[in-house]
């Protein structure tokens, strides 16, 4: 009988035949060429040398390659030759990732370090491609060399298959790759990206001061200038609004901006947060941003604010004289004719006079 011949590819070492045939030995070097298998001849394959069933050392190499996956059945009868639960004729005969294995013998086509079993052959993102032929499976502009199979959040979906890795609310695809505060983590894996104290999930994406940058990377997220890192999400006023977002922290009507993070009275307390900032036992609420003397000084934060010789804690806020002026502010607060700096005066002189 005439003898069967097949046609078989040597390459790099690499043997691709073409039907359905059981490789029992080949002896001799692999050859960057095209033979013929003989079938009549103990199913021995020759490659510039002729077929002798000798089961050498490289016989046995090719034994072994002909079942890739160890399963017992022979690559060329094994509809799944590398056995990552993909079928070949799905896998094909590419090589995605170059790495010179054709894609139905690769455990992992696309070389993302994730297995093409792991990653299977649905296509999560929906572009056409097989998770485990697409290097960002689920399409949110970070590879899945980069992502892995880790599970940063706890919720049972790898961070290549998560569209939001750290759990934060905001999507990996938003947040990226950027390390905003330098931290060593990327934004997506980062529960606070800019580093403020306050977390992501709390700060979440909105930009409250629009200021075209949103509040999970902006670190004063309210615009007024005293850092997120400062105010952090407290709720001093209590009016449902942390700090960080709060442009009158402290509720005294007085805008953050213009009290800023300094103490005036020293009382450990920044006047953003204090409702008496020059510690007079009037109200910065009552006080106000007014400069009733006019010395440059708003009354809040001005001790003499009618600058009468009598500071506002000496005077308080009371109206002896029933005028609707409040001492503090009123010029001659007994009404008695005698404005309160001559008195004031006078009592000083009195004073040093009983002294000496």
């Amino acid at each position: 009988m005439n003898p069967i011949k097949l046609t078989a590819s040597f390459a790099a070492g690499l043997l691709l035949v073409v039907g359905l045939v059981s490789l029992t030995a080949y002896s001799g070097p692999l050859l960057a060429t095209t033979t013929e298998v003989d079938l009549s001849r103990s199913m021995n394959i020759a490659a510039g040398a002729p077929a002798h069933g000798n089961h050498g050392k490289k016989g046995a190499l090719l034994k072994e390659a002909d079942d890739t996956d160890n399963d017992g059945t022979s690559d060329m009868v094994d509809n799944d030759s590398d056995g990552d639960g993909i079928t070949d004729s799905q896998e094909g005969t590419g090589d995605i990732d170059g790495d010179s294995l054709p894609n139905f013998i690769d455990p992992d086509s696309d070389g993302d370090t994730i297995s093409d079993r792991e990653e299977g052959h649905i296509d999560s993102d929906g572009d056409g491609r097989p998770n485990s032929l697409d290097p960002d499976s689920d399409n949110d502009g970070i590879s899945d060399a980069h992502e892995t199979s880790v599970d940063t959040n706890g919720d049972g979906v790898s961070d290549f298959l998560d569209d939001d890795s750290d759990g934060d609310g905001i999507s990996d695809k938003v947040e990226t790759e950027t390390d905003s505060d330098s931290d060593g983590t990327a934004d997506y894996l980062d529960d606070d990206s800019d580093g403020d104290g306050i977390r992501d999930k709390v700060e979440t994406n909105i930009d409250s001061d629009g200021d075209g940058t949103p509040n999970n990377l902006d670190t004063d997220a309210d615009g007024d200038n005293i850092p997120d890192s400062v105010e952090t999400a407290g709720d001093k006023d209590g009016d449902g609004k942390g700090n960080y977002l709060d442009l009158d922290s402290d509720g005294d009507l007085l805008k953050d901006l213009l009290e800023t993070a300094q103490d005036t009275d020293g009382d450990g307390i920044p006047n953003y947060l204090d409702q008496d900032d020059d510690g007079d036992m009037i109200g910065d609420a009552t006080e106000g941003n007014r400069d009733s003397d006019e010395d440059g000084k708003a009354n809040y934060e001005d001790l003499d604010s009618d600058n009468d010789g009598a500071t506002d804690k000496l005077e308080t806020n009371a109206d002896s004289d029933g005028d609707g002026v409040s001492n503090y502010l009123d010029l001659d607060s007994d009404a008695d004719g005698i404005v309160d700096a001559v008195e004031v005066s006078a009592a000083k002189y009195m004073r040093s006079r009983l002294q000496n």
